[in-house]
């Protein structure tokens, strides 16, 4: 690739030059002929190639020399490809450089080149640049940063830095060969000269030059050109900054730091000179007093002085003083910069104390200017533009990680400070800190708070730096693998903690972590870095005053959130220092002030100062360390000035903690964790400070009217926030104790004896210069007493307060040392202290309510902890029963002065918390708890009360209460709810868990327990649970007992009471088999519990146990059970009922009890099913049946219809299951159909109930399935009187909610036909019956309503179509029977389906397809076609033949006519009129011949000819048209109406007009004359002739008026047929009489009409098929008269 651009460049110059360039194009046609020569293998080969050959590059250089751009660019290009591909000959590097120097002034193309090809050149050729070499390219670097072009100005310099810094890298190259290199030279040093090697001569001379052009003069070695002093300084720093190890390891370059820069600089401080020459001077001091202290001691001296003198305002601007303020802040975060400058000046006597000045100039400083920082009484947070962020980042102000290192955050430039008020990151900082400020080049704008800013900063540095030092020294070789600080780990026994009994000692102690006193520092002698902890001691010693004053004035200013963590941290670690170092008066000092922080301003405690120490301390020009704190004067200061710019630093008022208090508070507390050990009496700041922190929360909750405090300060800040806050500041507390956990047992029973005798004595540790273990009170504690503090009234207990505050502290001691408590004997472990003193408090009601409660939660909690830990086999008795004993003791000193009649609520939680004690007891040892059972079952027992008894004892039982058991009544009340929900949790866990450790004497106990829980009434779930319990213990006594034994056990007893006693005294024995059977005694009390829910729940588990059992439980056991525990519940419920039964309850009550009664009859049921293949004796079996049939038949007085249901459906169960009748016996069968029958006996009750009935009728209905199917003959005579019973279930059933039986039967009427079809209907006297009873059912949807229009009642058309079916089935099935028809059976059955066919399209309900109507006509036409040849052949009474005959002719009437109403749908008419023509052929032939019987009336004959004749009609007859159908039905036959035109309606059944037409004429007509076909003929005759002449007639009278108009179609239709079937008609020769003079045969119809048609002739000449038809039948006429010839 090189070997192709170095082809191309050398082409390019060929052609440029052409013939001006001769020389030019001489050279590169000779240097490409090389190239092409070449043999290009490879790069590395081209270019060692190219450098054996030094006229390659004549080209390039005579390029260069032209001073033509276009030549020079291309010159520069490739020298600056080869110098990078190492490709340049070594002896020409000079002509290089000289070529590259002359193309200086080209353009800025080729001057970029040439910057690039300048570090090539010197990395690539080190030895050969050096010297006049490398004085050129440094001279051609800084002739190019001259240029007025900035982007090669700007490259130049950064070359030129970049070529400077790779000089000082050779130096480190050669320095790591410095024996295999020689020296060349000597150079001055310090008092003598100084031999150098090449390149440590190179980097001489030009370090040497850069420092002579710093000082104005001109450079000795190297030809640099004129370079901004700017630069000049960048590029000292640089080498500075990147070499600094080379400079102080050679003596020349330190020579030159002494002789010329450092005079500099110190002459620069000093003058006012401009800002970027300052800030390049202070940038470079910074370099060399962090990393050449120890060279230059007297100058760096000289300098940190001028720096501290620059603090002050009136010597320096406050940009100059920003940049010292940012030079101690880095001198200050490097903790070995801070000890050795401390060690170097401070102290040593005749040197500057440059540490403490710089600390005194911190602290005017601080106080310059008090009203720009916000000072105050106390910190504020800073009030400007920014309204409210602020106040919102305060809400973090309390959280427990700390501000490490330098604030950074955003700033807010060119604001006016007038504006803003306090230091905060939003206007304090700058964006970048002023010594990184090197593009400018005026000063910044600063925050007038910024150097306040970085005083605070370098505070925390200073503490930041002494720690990192400090701390580290003061841990334990041993422990520094081990993390410290983690609870859960659990540490060995503690080699200072001896034992002071052996025999008591168990095998392990626990606590919380390790902790050992931390070492101080100044006893490690042999430590490498003795002399620097000492140093560090006395920095602290001689600084603290400073350190102080300067942190109390921030203290009291306006900060951030951000700047008082720092702050308090600072103070936090600084005070650490001090404590580890063993300096007490530091220590103290800052613990005080850290005190007065946590508390409000209006509360200082003047009165906490530290104690004297016994050490004096070496005085220093600090000593007045009183005066440095005090601030009065500042405040007065800046309140005039601050107060138009924010809020006022003192709110009146209720003290309140925000949550600067509160992080005070905690770094007091992490101080006191830290230097527990070794705070000695500084333990009185801390405890006086939390017990004052306790005051003032308490007074704000009671001036709030809220359990948190309220923000005074920081009114944004949330409730919930402060309360989160608060609870830091408790977990911070707790960790302090946490350290108790290493004292031996002397020290830790002192301290538990001091705060019991504080809590009994209501004081609490002295103040002042008084000793912690004084008894005075704090001075605010007194003014509290005094009843105010700040004019505010206080109504809070003081003493209460007090109790409070030690209680928390002996709770958190106790918590921490659980493990020795358990471990030791309880006198020498605090045990019997701790128990004593917090039973005797918990007891004590004049003491306050939330410090008893407190007091018991401690006791409880601990005894939890011990109950907790891993006890030892030997030693787990006698700890249980300690811990069970320390509460049954706390129960019986709460009500052991007898106060029965009322319980505080007090009281009343100090149990509830020993009760859930116990649960945590019983939850964690309950497996392996042996003893101590009975202190557990009386203090679960102490939950309920009875009348003379105490609650807290639970052995006791006042007399009769056997009694009461056995009836339900045992008065059970429970003193709380709570407390009985926490003595059922217990409870709980035991049914559940620990059943198997409970001694079988005990377990009657805890069914006693069971019971009570059942029957308290305050928590249904609480019951219901129980319930449960109680089947856990079936199954645990179940699967250890033969339960095949209990009749030995009882001895027969059956007798309740007895049987009751017997169970209990062998339950306390422990038999098993008896506890088994109170269980179920107990639940069968349960079963009348006012509480349906529970009761149901009783009567299910007493079932569930029972099915459970089944494969245990002997037949004698079974049927002990039976009549004992089921009979008893039934007895007892059936007794309930009876007594509600008398009285008014509501209609929900009454619907639950009904429930439980058939929650009770289902499970018996179910039971007796389950046993009843089980139970050897069938005899005893159904005895006991018949005496449950007893107690079901006593349900009927009730009356209600529910209960009766539950009955029917128990009866229906229990028979269902028996395959037999054997299995209960005939008797007990018989006594069933008794019970069964004897509820309509009670219907008058019903009544009064107004309950539904279809579920006890349905129940009713199946009870009878189930007794019919195991009936025998013997129930054969009250059948009947049950089949009424079912009809009259139906009749008196109520509408089905939410149903309709249009379509479908209701269940009960589906179970009553199921009941008919059943039925066995071959006994005497029942086929009529059953048809009598199913006529009924067919025509209930008629009846139903007229009988009792106002019920609301099913419509039963669905039951009247299915009663018809099963009509049918059993008429068809007897119709042989002549009862049915002597009865009059077969007549009703008649009359009751024609009725729905005589409603035909009136009755409206029809339902689905058929309808009612369609289904009578189907059932009567299957029933008449068997039963007419029955009923002929029988010679019934003459009156019921009439009476069937006429039901005959009502219903061919009924089928041939309907009485349709406008808005019957024509499809339907089609259909159905095609139905009922079908069904009247079919009836016709069945009664026609029939119906001419000599043995019938010609009345019922003319009758139904009648009828057919009325159907017969099409066109309705005008008034007056039709004579008298019954008397004379042919008078006035020649009589002609008036005419009409128009048309006569017709009717819509014209098919069934026709064929009843039809059927006059067939009638008529002649067949086998016979006397039967006479007397029809003769009936029908006259309606025939009359129908005939209607037709006639109308056309007579109405055509003539029609003219020309043709007939209607329905007419003119009508009165051809009439003609037609008059003309085929041979009548019955003796249907119609002769004419006077007449004689004939067949056609005696025509004569009769004869006049008519004769009449019609003449009116139908004009209508040719009429007039046919009737000159047809004249011909006939004349034909019978002979004129046909």
């Amino acid at each position: 690739m090189t070997a192709q651009i170095l082809a191309a460049e050398l082409a390019t110059l060929i052609q440029d030059s052409k013939r001006k360039h001769s020389e030019l194009r001489t050279a590169a046609e000779k240097a490409l002929q090389d190239l092409k020569s070449l043999p290009v293998t490879s790069e590395a080969q081209l270019t060692a190639d190219l450098a054996r050959r030094p006229h390659f590059i004549s080209p390039f250089l005579v390029a260069c020399h032209a001073r033509n751009a276009k030549f020079g660019a291309t010159g520069v290009s490739c020298l600056q490809r080869l110098s990078v591909a190492r490709a340049l000959p070594r002896e020409r590097l000079t002509e290089v450089l000289d070529a590259l120097k002359e193309c200086v002034t080209l353009s800025h193309d080729v001057q970029l080149k040439i910057l690039q090809a300048l570090p090539s050149l010197l990395q690539n050729y080190p030895v050969e640049i050096r010297g006049e070499a490398l004085s050129t390219i440094l001279q051609i670097c800084s002739a190019l940063q001259n240029t007025k072009n900035s982007a090669v100005s700007n490259t130049a310099a950064a070359t030129l830095q970049q070529l400077v810094i790779a000089v000082f890298d050779r130096v480190a190259t050669e320095d790591d060969k410095a024996l295999e290199i020689p020296t060349v030279a000597e150079v001055p040093g310090e008092g003598a000269p100084v031999p150098v090697r090449p390149a440590a001569h190179d980097a001489y001379k030009v370090f040497h030059d850069l420092n002579l052009l710093v000082t104005g003069e001109k450079p000795a070695f190297i030809r640099f050109s004129s370079i901004p002093a700017t630069s000049t300084l960048e590029l000292i720093e640089a080498v500075l900054s990147n070499h600094g190890r080379i400079v102080s390891t050679h003596v020349e370059q330190v020579h030159i730091l002494r002789a010329l820069l450092m005079p500099v600089i110190i002459r620069s401080l000093s003058d006012r000179l401009s800002f970027p020459i300052t800030l390049r001077i202070i940038r470079i001091l910074y370099l060399l007093i962090r990393n050449h202290l120890n060279m230059m001691p007297s100058e760096c001296e000289i300098a940190l002085g001028l720096l501290n003198h620059m603090l002050d305002p009136e010597a320096s601007p406050l940009w100059k003083r920003a940049l010292c303020l940012e030079v101690f802040r880095g001198i200050y975060s490097d903790s070995r910069l801070v000890l050795s400058i401390y060690r170097q000046f401070d102290q040593q006597k005749e040197k500057k104390c440059i540490f403490g000045d710089n600390l005194a100039a911190f602290v005017r400083l601080a106080t310059e200017k008090p009203a720009i920082i916000g000072l105050g009484q106390h910190s504020t947070a800073p009030t400007g533009g920014f309204d409210g962020k602020d106040g919102t980042s305060d809400q973090a102000v309390a959280e427990a990680g700390a501000l490490a290192g330098v604030i950074g955050g955003p700033v807010v430039e060119n604001n006016s400070p007038a504006n803003y008020v306090g230091i905060s990151t939003q206007w304090s900082l700058t964006k970048t800190p002023c010594l990184e400020q090197l593009d400018k080049s005026d000063p910044p704008t600063l925050p007038e708070t910024y150097v306040y800013s970085l005083v605070l900063t370098c505070i925390t540095n200073i503490s930041e730096s002494l720690a990192k030092f400090v701390l580290p020294l003061t841990v334990h070789h041993e422990s520094k693998s081990k993390k410290k600080g983690k609870p859960e780990e659990a540490a060995t026994e503690s080699e200072d903690v001896e034992p002071t009994s052996g025999d008591r000692r168990l095998s392990r102690t626990q606590s919380f972590r390790k902790k050992t006193i931390p070492v101080n520092p100044l006893t490690l002698i042999d430590h490498p870095a003795h002399s620097f902890i000492q140093t560090s001691s006395s920095l602290v010693t001689e600084c603290w005053p400073a350190v102080l004053a300067t942190c109390s004035t921030f203290l009291n200013a306006a900060l951030d959130s951000d700047y008082y963590r720092s702050l308090v941290r600072s103070i936090q670690k600084f005070t650490q220092v001090a404590g580890l170092l063993g300096l007490t008066t530091p220590r103290d000092a800052f613990l005080t002030t850290l005190a007065k922080a946590a508390v409000p301003p209006n509360l200082l405690l003047a009165n906490i100062a530290s104690p004297k120490s016994p050490a004096s301390e070496t005085p220093s020009v600090f000593s007045n360390a009183k005066g440095l704190l005090s601030v009065d004067s500042l405040v007065s200061q800046a309140s005039s000035i601050a107060d138009k710019n924010r809020r006022p630093s003192h709110d009146v008022g209720v003290p309140s903690l925000g949550p600067r208090n509160l992080l005070c508070l905690r770094a007091l507390l992490n101080l006191a964790i830290a230097l527990g050990p070794t705070l000695q009496t500084a333990w009185s700041i801390v405890f006086e400070t939390l017990q004052v922190a306790d005051l003032v929360m308490a007074m704000s909750n009671q001036q709030a009217g809220s359990r948190t405090p309220v923000l005074s300060t920081v009114p944004e800040l949330s409730t919930e926030k402060l309360e989160a806050e608060t609870s830091a500041v408790q977990a911070a507390a707790r960790r302090l104790f946490e350290s108790t956990t290493d004292y031996p047992n002397e020290s830790f029973v002192e301290l538990l004896q001091a705060l019991c005798t504080l809590l009994h004595a209501g004081c609490t540790p002295g103040s002042g210069q008084r000793t912690p273990t004084t008894s005075s009170r704090p001075q605010v504690l007194h003014q509290r007493r005094m009843g105010s503090v700040s004019g505010i009234s206080l109504g809070t207990d003081s003493t209460a307060r007090d109790s409070m505050f030690i209680l928390n502290k002996i709770g958190e001691l106790i918590s921490l040392n659980d493990g020795r408590l358990s471990q030791y004997d309880p006198t020498d472990s605090g045990w019997t202290i701790f128990v004593t003193e917090l039973v005797r408090f918990t007891a004590n009601d004049r003491k306050a309510a939330t410090a008893r409660l407190l007091a018991a939660e401690i006791l409880a909690r601990t005894i939890k902890d011990i109950a907790e830990q891993p006890i030892p086999d030997e030693q787990r008795n006698e700890i249980h029963g300690r811990i069970l004993s320390a509460l049954s003791t706390q129960v019986a000193a709460l009500y052991q002065d007898d106060r029965n009649d009322s319980f505080g609520e007090t009281d009343i939680r100090i149990h509830q918390i020993a009760l859930e004690a116990l649960n945590k007891i019983i939850e964690q040892c309950g497996e392996s708890l042996v003893a101590g059972w009975d202190s557990v079952f009386s203090s679960l027992a102490s939950v309920f009360t009875r009348q003379d008894s105490d609650p807290a004892s639970g052995d006791a039982e006042p007399p009769g209460e056997d009694a009461q058991r056995e009836n339900g009544s045992l008065p059970v009340v429970v003193i709380s709810k709570q407390l009985a929900r926490s003595a059922f949790g217990t409870v709980q866990l035991i049914c559940s868990d620990f059943l198997v450790v409970v001694p079988d004497t005990s377990l009657s106990t805890l069914l006693e327990v069971l019971l009570h829980f059942c029957q308290q009434q305050d928590d249904l779930n609480m019951s219901l649970t129980t319930i449960t319990f109680f089947w856990n213990v079936s199954d645990f006594l179940r699967s250890r007992s033969d339960l095949s034994s209990l009749p030995d056990i009882l001895d027969g007893i059956l007798e309740q009471g007895t049987l009751y006693q017997n169970v209990q005294a062998q339950s306390r024995n422990g038999a098993i088999p008896a506890l088994w059977l109170q269980v179920l005694t107990d639940l069968t009390i349960i079963t009348t519990d006012q509480r349906s829910e529970l009761r149901n729940s009783a009567v299910q588990t007493i079932q569930r146990i029972f099915e459970n059992c089944a494969d245990q439980l002997s037949s004698e056991a079974w049927m002990l059970c039976l009549r004992t525990v089921l009979f008893g519940m039934v007895e007892s419920n059936l007794t309930t009922q009876r007594d509600r039964h008398s009285e008014i309850h509501t209609e929900d009550d009454t619907s639950a009890w009904n429930d439980t009664t058939k929650t009770v009859l289902s499970s018996i049921s179910i039971l007796i099913t389950t046993y009843m293949d089980r139970v050897d004796d069938s005899a005893k079996l159904g005895a006991a049946w018949s005496d449950l049939l007893d107690y079901l038949q006593q349900y009927f007085s009730c009356g209600s219809h529910a209960l009766g249901s539950s009955v029917f459906t128990t009866i229906s169960k229990v028979l269902g299951r028996a395959q037999v009748s054997r299995s209960l016996g005939e008797e007990s069968l018989l006594k069933t159909a008794f019970v069964w029958r004897a509820y309509f006996e009670h219907r008058v009750s019903w009544r009064k109930m107004r309950q539904g009935n279809q579920e006890a009728f349905v129940a009713y209905a199946e009870a009878f399935k189930a007794i019919y199917r195991l009936t025998t003959d013997s129930t054969e005579t009250d059948l009947m009187d049950m089949l009424s019973n079912l009809e009259a279930c139906i009749i008196d059933s109520d509408e089905v909610a939410y149903s309709s039986d249009l379509d479908h039967m209701t269940p009960l009427q589906t179970q009553v036909i199921e009941c008919l079809a059943l039925v066995r209907s071959e006994s005497k006297g029942l086929p009529p019956f059953l048809v009598n009873m199913l006529s009924r059912l067919c025509t209930l949807p008629y009846t139903s309503t007229a009988a009792n229009p106002e019920k609301r009642s099913p419509t039963f058309v669905a039951l009247s179509k299915a009663s018809m079916d099963q009509l049918r089935i059993v008429t068809t099935k007897h119709i042989k029977d002549e009862s049915i028809y002597t009865s009059g059976a077969f007549r009703i059955a008649l009359e009751s389906l024609s009725k729905p066919i005589e409603e035909k399209y009136i009755w409206e309900q029809e339902g689905r397809a058929p309808t009612l109507w369609q289904k009578a006509t189907t059932t009567v036409l299957a029933i008449l076609k068997p039963g007419l040849p029955v009923v002929n052949t029988l010679k019934l009474k003459s009156d019921e033949s009439k009476r069937v005959w006429s039901q005959v002719t009502l219903v061919a009437h009924g089928i041939t006519r309907a009485q349709i109403s406008p808005g019957t749908s024509p499809i339907t008419l089609g259909k159905d009129e095609a139905f009922d023509m079908e069904s009247f052929v079919q009836l016709r032939d069945m009664i026609t011949t029939s119906l001419g019987s000599s043995a019938l009336p010609d009345a019922l004959r003319r009758t139904y000819t009648r009828n057919l004749f009325e159907t017969s009609l099409i066109h309705s007859p005008l008034s007056g048209e039709i004579p008298d159908l019954v008397s004379a039905p042919l008078a006035d036959l020649y009589k002609i109406r008036h005419g009409q035109t128009r048309d006569q309606e017709s009717t819509f059944r014209v098919e069934m007009a026709y064929v009843c037409f039809s059927e006059l004429v067939s009638l008529v007509a002649v067949h086998d004359s016979s006397s039967e076909r006479v007397k029809l003929a003769q009936a029908a005759a006259p309606y025939l002739i009359l129908r005939a002449a209607l037709s006639l007639r109308a056309y007579i009278s109405d055509h003539p008026l029609r003219g020309r108009m043709p007939a209607p179609e329905s007419q003119l239709r009508e009165l051809l047929f009439v003609l037609r079937e008059l003309a085929l008609l041979k009548s019955e020769p003796q249907a119609i009489p002769d004419a006077s003079g007449v004689r004939s045969k067949h056609r005696k119809h025509l004569h009769r009409l004869y006049p008519l048609l004769v009449k019609a002739s003449r009116v139908a000449r004009a209508d040719v098929e009429v007039f046919d038809g009737l000159v047809r039948l004249t011909d006939m006429v004349g034909g019978e008269f002979g004129l046909d010839e």
